[in-house]
């Protein structure tokens, strides 16, 4: 009996030495190997072969591809931690907004933004024309303008220069970012006639209300910060293409400024935002 259990014992051992495992490099080389320990940065392997007390090796993930057991199981390791949706597990990936820069320029922002992966999202919103502050400045006359718009874009998050072994985004709505989006506003305002004489009394020149459609296909650079799980500021600033059919020398069409209209001979467009947002509970 102690005879056929070393037999046993051995013929176990011998199939485990000669287990026949395979490394593939980034670079499409393959090994030939025993596989020991995958751990979350280093792979452990023995020669194809060897025995089992004999020499283990070590290599870092960044350099493979991929692994295949002698089972026939493969193991991807193309993809990082950066796009690894379990890392972010639990965290909040909705939230509203409001962008308080435009407050003063007589509209509100508000926007709802979800993520799709750790690397995009989505964010859509409208925008409240005349629910803000006008200012006379000097340089533009007050429109007293009443309207409503709305805005749509694809957050594309921007990836390191480079990669650190487990590095992976903070939080999964936090990063720098390029966002394409549209935007479509359609308001009413107060329009000064210039090209007749001012009122004899007041001194006023005569004002017509008139309505206007304005859009713009636009690109924003931004970045967003999240703090806590629960609140985020979110900066960009944006360049487009656009048109408008408001016909004064006040180039705003708030919540971007420019385009191709009766007062512009160029369709170029040019917006800030500034907002702050709180992230919805998950369900």
């Amino acid at each position: 009996m102690k005879k056929i259990a070393l037999l046993i014992l051995f013929a176990f051992a011998g199939l485990e030495a000669f287990a026949q495992d395979m490394i593939i490099y980034k670079d499409k080389t393959i090994d030939e190997v025993t596989i020991v320990e995958v751990t979350p940065d280093y792979v452990k392997y023995r020669e194809y072969g060897a025995p089992i007390n004999s020499v283990t090796f070590s290599i870092e993930r960044d350099y493979l591809s991929k692994l295949i057991f002698e089972s026939g199981r493969v193991m991807d390791l193309g993809q990082s931690m950066m796009n690894d949706e379990r890392v972010y597990a639990g965290q909040r990936d909705k939230t509203i907004k409001i962008d308080v820069a435009g407050i003063s320029s007589n509209y509100t922002f508000i926007s709802y933004e979800q993520a799709v992966d750790p690397s995009t999202s989505w964010e859509a919103g409208m925008i409240f024309i005349g629910a803000g502050f006008e200012s006379d400045n000097g340089w533009n006359d007050p429109e007293n303008a009443m309207g409503l718009g709305m805005n749509i874009g694809y957050k594309f998050k921007r990836s390191p220069n480079f990669y650190m072994e487990r590095m992976r985004y903070g939080h999964i709505l936090r990063g720098a970012y390029v966002k394409p989006n549209l935007w479509l506003n359609v308001f009413n305002y107060d329009r000064i006639d210039y090209d007749h004489p001012p009122d004899p009394v007041t001194f006023q020149y005569p004002t017509t209300r008139e309505s206007a459609t304005a859009g713009t296909l636009m690109i924003d650079f931004g970045n967003q910060l999240v703090f806590s799980d629960q609140f985020l500021i979110d900066y960009a600033a944006g360049l487009g293409y656009g048109f408008t059919s408001k016909d004064t020398w006040n180039y705003s069409n708030y919540g971007f400024t420019g385009g191709l209209g009766p007062q512009s001979g160029t369709p170029l467009t040019v917006s800030f935002t500034l907002k702050v947002g709180y992230l919805l509970p998950n369900k």
